[in-house]
């Protein structure tokens, strides 16, 4: 996601020469990403759209600082002035109304979120932010109201630091440094985008080739008068690329974003942009007219659509559901239609036509603006009128590790301090992120606990998940599964040398090991469809091999989920806040929790007969005909999520379950 350049007003444009058809391009580029955030089917690429903002902002800010070094008129206070008046008017209006309606919009965690992010958009570096709360146990992105302002603060940094480049530069060596700069950066993104795809996404120096390739057509250009007339040649095919790759069916068989996809868009829009303009007065002008005016407004909807599709994906606590959802969607983006004009003419344009302050008033006044914008998403503490939940739901929320944020293993299995509770422990979990989140529940029921967890790794020896289309450096690419795979045997050999453990319980959410629509599995080297039959298995060795190492096994299932974040469905009902698409006790449908995970149900039924070991299930003391509970009594929340019990919600469940004596006595 970008933050999409604003129209320049009709002064300014004639100004700087501001084409009829970068508006159209502008237009097009909002509306792909309008569209491909309201999730319309049709769209999976819509996100290139950003790319396209890129390179035009590069190509615009270049040439106007260069026309300006060269005439001999540049000046540092002018052009961050010029900066000022035109992005912050509005951004700051946006980052107000959010921060103000944040406290009855969002979450305790999100709201946590929040604050760091509104800082990070203040201080243009919320692509650092945003980069930082990224991870398997953070908040989702699409409940981050400001999530969007992360391309404003690559832009920026691009900002500040070109002036001084060009400068230092010259006149004759700027041409070979941006494209020494631009190339560069390309090539440590392509590299990055397999190890780190998070960082190659959020950060200037794997985004700055965009920006880069946008400076460099507007150093080709300078002062040519018309284009090379070969350029023409190419109008038609790059407007089929940017009409047809936001369509692309499958971007992800195309390597991480961004990259090749993103690449072939960006030349593109280079090409558009170095081409001669066609006539104003012509048909295709005519045509485009509604996409000039999308151009137009198009820092404004971009600046306001996202914060209303994040008030909607917080609100929607229920079973995700594209159909369900999509008619909101649309509603908030024809919303966003008037709200846009409305803040591009009153409060975008005026601003634009202030003059270069003589004195330092202004930029006191945006300082105080800034800080005053800095401290508002802290005020609803200061609200005593706000409803009072009961429940401290930033706590209850947060991520269990079981013992320790350690006991989410990187490297072999040691049995170290802090994933034990006794030196000598008759009990060993051993499994995935949902092994750990029973842990809070089962350390007191055990006579000595130790931890062998690693997220997304199941107990299965030999067995692994995998996906052929993530990153290098992502969960469930091919180093990870042999970390996984090197980590189960590490746990094995572990329990050959540990006579005091003597009973083993492995936990599992199962669907990376038996949902073949969506995963696959390395059996060694050998590549296969993730399977029940595989799994089963994989399960049957280990539980042969745990018990020829005289030890006792069970399994225990992980708890019901319908797709849903059951514990933000209680938070927000608690807080009387705005709440779409679930039950009005956020209960599961027994019917939908087992249609969610079929594949994991067979596993467990045929995993009791095929493998010989016991399973503890939480349906029979959660779950009747119809539904299934998320929460105790006194409205205690079960989870944290969707899926993974709370630490809370464990310490409070198993114990009651009587899964101690349970395990004690199952276990064979």
């Amino acid at each position: 996601m970008s933050q999409v350049p604003a129209a320049a007003p009709p002064d300014e444009a004639r100004e700087h020469g501001l084409r009829w058809d970068i508006q159209a391009l502008r237009g097009l580029a909002v509306l792909w990403v309008l569209l491909h955030h309201a999730q319309l089917p049709g769209v999976p690429a819509g996100y290139l759209g950003v790319d396209i903002f890129f390179v035009i902002s590069g190509f615009l800010i270049t040439g106007l600082i260069q026309r300006a070094q060269d005439a001999g008129r540049f000046s540092w206070r002018e052009f961050y002035w010029r900066r000022a008046r035109r992005l912050l008017p509005a951004a700051y209006l946006t980052l107000a109304v959010c921060a103000l309606l944040a406290p009855w919009l969002l979450n305790a965690l999100e709201l946590q979120d929040y604050r760091q992010q509104q800082l990070g958009a203040l201080l243009f570096g919320s692509n650092l932010v945003l980069w930082l709360q990224s991870g398997y146990f953070e908040g989702a992105a699409e409940l981050k109201p400001l999530l969007h302002f992360w391309s404003l603060s690559v832009e920026e940094q691009y900002y500040l630091l070109l002036p001084a480049l060009l400068l230092w530069l010259g006149r004759g060596r700027r041409l070979l440094g941006i494209t020494l700069l631009g190339l560069l950066s390309l090539l440590g993104c392509l590299w990055l985008a397999r190890l780190q795809p998070s960082a190659a996404f959020y950060l200037l120096p794997t985004r700055a080739w965009e920006l880069a390739l946008g400076s460099l057509g507007a150093l080709l250009m300078a002062g040519r008068r018309p284009s090379p007339a070969w350029l023409a040649v190419w109008r038609w095919p790059a407007m089929a690329v940017l009409l047809l790759a936001p369509l692309w069916p499958a971007p992800g068989q195309v390597g991480p974003h961004p990259g090749l996809l993103a690449l072939l868009v960006d030349l593109a829009t280079l090409a558009l942009l170095c081409a001669a303009a066609p006539s104003e007065q012509g048909r295709a002008a005519r045509l485009l007219r509604p996409l000039r005016w999308l151009g137009d407004c198009s820092y404004s909807l971009y600046l306001l659509h996202w914060p209303l599709l994040a008030a909607l994906n917080n609100a929607w606590v229920g079973p995700t559901s594209a159909e369900a959802m999509l008619p909101w969607r649309l509603a908030a983006l024809l919303l966003c239609l008037p709200l846009a004009w409305a803040m591009w003419r009153w409060v975008e344009l005026p601003p634009r036509r202030w003059a270069l302050p003589l004195q330092a008033r202004a930029w006191l006044a945006i300082a105080a603006a800034s800080a005053v914008l800095a401290l508002l998403p802290w005020w609803s503490q200061l609200q005593p009128a706000l409803p009072q939940a009961g429940q401290d739901y930033a706590t209850l929320r947060r991520p269990n590790h079981g013992l320790a944020a350690a006991c989410d293993h990187e490297q072999p299995f040691s049995g170290t301090a802090p994933c034990r509770t006794a030196v000598k422990a008759g009990w060993m979990v051993w499994g995935d992120s949902y092994a750990m989140a029973l842990v809070p529940g089962l350390a007191p029921l055990a006579p000595g606990l130790l931890q062998a967890t690693k997220s997304s790794c199941g107990p299965l020896l030999g067995l692994v998940p995998f996906k052929a289309s993530v990153a290098r450096g992502e969960t469930f690419a091919r180093p990870w599964s042999q970390q996984c795979q090197a980590f189960n045997a590490s746990v094995l050999a572990y329990l050959a040398g540990d006579a005091d453990v003597d009973v083993v319980v492995l936990s599992s959410l199962l669907e990376q090991y038996v949902d073949g629509t969506r995963y696959q599995a390395l059996q060694g080297e050998q590549l296969q469809a993730a399977s029940v039959d595989a799994a089963l298995l994989a399960l049957r060795h280990t539980v042969q091999a745990l018990r020829r190492l005289g030890k006792r096994v069970i399994l225990i299932a992980p708890p019901p989920s319908a797709g849903f974040d059951s514990s933000a469905c209680l938070e927000r009902q608690a807080l009387r806040r705005w709440t779409l698409g679930t039950a009005a006790d956020c209960s599961l449908d027994r019917q939908a929790a087992s249609h969610y995970r079929a594949a994991v149900q067979a596993f467990l039924d045929r995993a009791e007969r095929e493998a010989d070991v016991p399973v503890l299930r939480f349906e029979p003391a959660l779950c009747d005909e119809q539904r299934c509970r998320t929460a105790a009594a006194d409205g205690l929340p079960y989870y944290r999520d969707l899926g993974h019990l709370s630490i809370e919600g464990a310490q409070r469940l198993l114990p009651a379950l009587g899964w101690g004596a349970a395990i004690a006595q199952q276990s064979r």
